[in-house]
């Protein structure tokens, strides 16, 4: 407050308060925030993570799809290799060229055994697939328990594959035998023989076991029985092709993203899949996840965070504005009389000003223009409070506003 007949000075200007810093963080959120915006991307540090989950992306795909394609080969080497180290901690597998073998593995949530024979030559195939109960083996006995046999015909892929439920079988032990034979195709000559020593056959001990379901007294969950099987002895494993390792890929990322990584385990071990294979597809997954999720998720959320004003930006901002609105009205502000604060429900403002010879604008325009450019710029913003303004002249010896 000036004492009478004293003559005030009104700055042109806001004092220098050290608000250089502020000033340099409103103008990289103006930046990211207005239409005229241009920076080049890549230029973040988000934005190259965001590549790199591209290509990396890429990469698996590919390797997916060309290794189920059979474009890689049909070698066994790069299981057989990995199978050494510790990747895999089953041990060394069994490496197989051109010779037919049998797979055999548990689908538990269908009730049955799935069985698949590869590397066989054109022509006829007989399965015959048995289940022989412990006891009864052991009484020297040639009962069966159950017995299925099927045909096939072989063509150029050299692969089948076929199922035995085991659904209506009691629990216990047992013995599976899975026994292929082959014969010529049927146009072949009366004389002509496959080559190979056949039949070929599998043994694998296994044990059959019943339980209920946890949410039986819901009315659209069975109430049933339910009977899984656990392989006792499976002996060395035999080494996977790249074809198949690129089949069961996708097999293993679809349980992945449908019931998740246990889910996922479980899958490919009940089925014999390499452990290194299977940490692959998933570590792969989540990498690819993250690379490119992180990035898109940052750009959403954590930059509006980054953007938010703080109360001594919203200050420093109204000041600025005002100073602005001053100069083209030729106006002079009283910075000494002149208030802002940023409280948490509104933002209260007063401006004292005093006008010029050059002064073409009443009380009410000022007013209305220092609001206008504020909201404008809280809009920019994203400032959502309400604005008390009070705008008055006050001439040179001052008011007590």
């Amino acid at each position: 407050m000036s004492r009478e007949g004293e003559v005030q000075t009104l700055s042109d200007s806001p004092p220098d308060d050290g608000t250089s810093k502020l000033e340099k963080e409103l103008t990289v959120i103006r930046n990211r925030r207005s239409k005229g915006d241009r920076r080049r991307f890549p230029s973040a540090i988000e934005d190259f993570v965001l590549i790199s989950g591209f290509i990396y992306g890429a990469f698996y795909a590919l390797l997916i799809f060309s290794m189920s394609g059979g474009l890689l080969g049909t070698s066994t080497g790069l299981d057989h290799a990995a199978s050494k180290t510790f990747l895999d901690p089953s041990g060394e597998c069994q490496e197989v060229t051109d010779e037919p073998w049998i797979h055999i593995y548990p689908d538990n949530d269908n009730e049955r055994f799935s069985i698949g024979v590869y590397n066989l030559p054109e022509g006829l195939a007989t399965v015959n697939m048995n289940l022989i109960t412990m006891d009864v083996i052991g009484e020297n006995t040639n009962r069966l328990t159950t017995e299925v046999e099927e045909n096939y015909s072989i063509g150029t892929n050299g692969s089948l594959g076929t199922v035995f439920s085991f659904h209506h079988l009691p629990p216990g032990p047992y013995e599976l035998r899975v026994l292929v034979d082959m014969q010529p195709p049927e146009d072949a000559d009366e004389n002509e023989t496959v080559e190979g020593d056949w039949p070929i056959s599998n043994d694998l001990s296994v044990e059959l076991s019943t339980s209920s379901a946890t949410l039986s007294f819901l009315p659209f969950v069975e109430d049933g029985n339910h009977t899984e099987a656990t392989i006792l002895e499976a002996g060395q494993r035999n080494c996977w092709t790249m074809p198949q390792l690129g089949r069961w890929g996708f097999v293993l990322m679809g349980a992945e993203l449908g019931g998740g990584r246990e889910t996922a385990m479980l899958t490919g071990g009940a089925a014999g899949i390499p452990a290194w294979w299977m940490a692959f597809i998933s570590l792969s997954l989540s990498a690819v996840s993250l690379l490119l999720l992180y990035p898109l998720m940052y750009k959403v959320y954590h930059q509006d965070t980054d953007d938010m004003l703080s109360n001594k930006h919203i200050e420093y901002l109204v000041k600025d504005t005002v100073s602005k609105v001053a100069a083209r009205l030729q106006i002079n502000i009283d910075w000494e009389l002149y208030k802002a604060e940023a409280r948490e429900l509104s933002i209260d403002i007063m401006v004292p000003y005093g006008t010029t010879e050059n002064t073409l604008s009443d009380n009410k325009d000022v007013r209305a223009e220092v609001l206008r450019e504020l909201l404008e710029e809280f809009s920019l913003f994203r400032v959502f409070k309400p604005v008390q303004l009070t705008v008055r002249p006050v001439d040179h010896q001052g008011v007590d506003l």
